[in-house]
């Protein structure tokens, strides 16, 4: 007699499916994230990541970065692609199904990972001027992108997704986001397709606004790293403006990459304070699911304080980012098998419209700043 799972759980335990029902899903993950990415310990040469190195040797750099870096190609965007085509080509057998929910657990195991990975003290040697600025934009944009998007009537998960990531400079915020503020799998990566699209064109004009204005090689390298962010986007504008500019962004990149936790945190605890506030509002979603606040962000924001004291060193940080390399590409391709091409296209171009609207209006506020610390000789950097 076959009986049904409810009916069978013992304990806290059983609300983890058996390895026999979890198994189909978990190697469908397993075997797209060794074929795409270069992952720590699997000796596999025919990886996507090394078929876009080789395209990127043939092709020939642009601005001194490989194409398929501007593109955005890495150990997330890898497997979710594969998984995005082999789940609307072949499509995804039920079989499969309760072992890509582990993606649930794999998300805010990997947020909490990722904790060693943003050290302040990296981004000291900056000072402090610098970084109260690059602090001050990153609040302001989450904030306009916030409030641009209820005007847009958009979903507050979808805007508020945006907003982190296009906050923090760096678009795959919106994995880390997804369980935080719960996320739909067709926001997530419209989100992420928004803001890359942005931060492309932005770093192939930004170049020609630069030399306009004639700004000095320093202030556009902060041009680049704060208004648009995204490591590639950001070295191709750099690079496009000058070998100096770009040299400079390695120098200031470590500021955005210091300060990303308090971005897409301040996000989160506006729209979970919100969803408290607004309890009877149905249009209020975001965060809605959480009952209290999460452990795993309490535990992330710990781990955080902690790896301040430098508790991690530099050998252990490396192990652990290699481990969130395979816990995300394995997460990536569940959401990749998962999510229909529909469930993208639903939510329209609105993504876009924000994305490019709070975009220009960080760029140009950060513009200004940067032109009137020039002209009234304030020492930013």
């Amino acid at each position: 007699m076959n009986i049904p799972y409810e009916e069978r759980r013992r304990s806290f335990l059983s609300c983890l499916y058996s390895m026999q029902e979890s198994l189909p899903g978990l190697l469908a993950m397993f075997f797209i994230a060794l074929f795409s990415n270069n992952l720590a310990g699997s000796p596999n040469p025919l990886t996507l990541e090394n078929l876009f190195a080789w395209l990127d040797a043939v092709i020939g750099p642009v601005n001194h970065q490989p194409l398929f870096q501007i593109l955005n190609s890495n150990f997330v965007w890898n497997p979710f692609l594969v998984g995005l085509i082999i789940g609307n080509v072949f499509g995804v057998p039920d079989s499969w199904k309760r072992g890509l929910s582990y993606i649930h657990t794999l998300m805010p195991l990997g947020i909490i990972m990722l904790a060693p990975h943003f050290v302040f003290s990296h981004a000291e040697k900056a000072g402090m001027s610098l970084i109260a600025l690059a602090f001050s934009v990153m609040l302001l944009t989450a904030v306009i992108t916030m409030l641009l998007g209820r005007l847009l009537r958009m979903d507050d998960r979808f805007y508020s997704t945006i907003a982190g990531a296009l906050s923090t400079g760096d678009p795959h915020v919106v994995a880390i986001l997804m369980p935080m503020l719960k996320s739909k799998g067709g926001q997530v990566i419209n989100a992420l397709g928004s803001i890359l699209l942005f931060g492309l064109v932005a770093s192939f004009l930004l170049p020609l606004l630069g030399h306009a204005l004639g700004m000095e090689d320093k202030a556009f390298a902060v041009l680049s790293v704060f208004g648009i962010g995204n490591t590639g986007q950001m070295f191709n504008a750099a690079f496009g403006y000058s070998y100096e500019a770009g040299h400079w962004a390695h120098y200031f990149e470590a500021v955005r990459h210091a300060l990303m936790p308090a971005g897409f945190l301040f996000v989160f605890f506006v729209m979970f304070i919100r969803a408290r506030i607004y309890r009877d509002d149905k249009n209020v979603t975001a965060t809605r699911a959480h009952n209290s606040l999460p452990l795993f962000i309490i535990v992330f924001i710990i781990a955080w304080i902690v790896v301040q004291f430098h508790v991690v060193k530099e050998p252990a940080h490396l192990a652990v980012f290699e481990l969130v390399k395979w816990d995300f590409s394995l997460a990536a391709a569940a959401l990749g098998l998962s999510l229909p091409l529909r469930e993208i296209a639903r939510w329209g171009l609105r993504g876009v419209v924000l994305a490019f609207t709070s975009g220009i209006i960080r760029l140009v506020v950060l513009t200004l700043c940067l032109l009137a610390a020039a002209h009234f000789h304030f020492p930013l950097f």
